[in-house]
């Protein structure tokens, strides 16, 4: 839980040295890029190596996230879940995002083929009873209806 100070030191210490024999300008800005990268590439290695345990000695040693996994993959899937993935967010997303346009356009289209499918073999009947204009304007009524009502009931579900 300290090892960020006592590396930062030890990173620190080397860097004084340096500047303490040549004060050129770069020294700090290059110093503070390797510091970083260091610093970067020893995390990885501490939270992710080795993959499997190793015996050294009295001591197990794995990589931190490893030994973590679970409780991570736990509170991670929790925090997915409950506060980014939940339903309001995703109907939100979908009903005022940047591809709600797409969302009413292919809700239109399975509703159209939908009333396709309700009526069946009675197509024939309903055609000769409205007429083919009135049978493609109410099938076009019923699409417009449920786009503008799924919104409204949504909330409801």
């Amino acid at each position: 839980r300290r090892s960020g100070a006592y590396f930062g030191f030890a990173f620190g210490c080397v860097q004084m040295l340096i500047w303490f024999f040549y004060t050129g300008a770069w020294i700090l800005p290059v110093a503070g890029f390797l510091v970083g990268w260091c610093t970067n590439w020893l995390a990885l290695k501490v939270i992710f190596r080795p993959l499997y345990p190793v015996r050294v000695g009295c001591w197990t040693i794995q990589g931190l996230f490893l030994i973590r996994q679970m409780e991570v993959s736990e509170t991670f899937a929790r925090v997915n879940c409950v506060e980014i993935l939940h339903a309001e967010a995703v109907w939100e997303s979908i009903l005022t995002g940047p591809l709600r346009k797409n969302f009413f356009a292919m809700l239109r289209a399975h509703s159209i083929v939908f009333t396709e499918r309700l009526i069946g073999g009675l197509k024939p009947v309903a055609v000769a009873s409205m007429g083919g204009q009135r049978f493609a304007e109410m099938k076009e009524d019923i699409a417009t209806k449920i786009c503008e009502k799924l919104p409204t009931i949504i909330d409801q579900s």
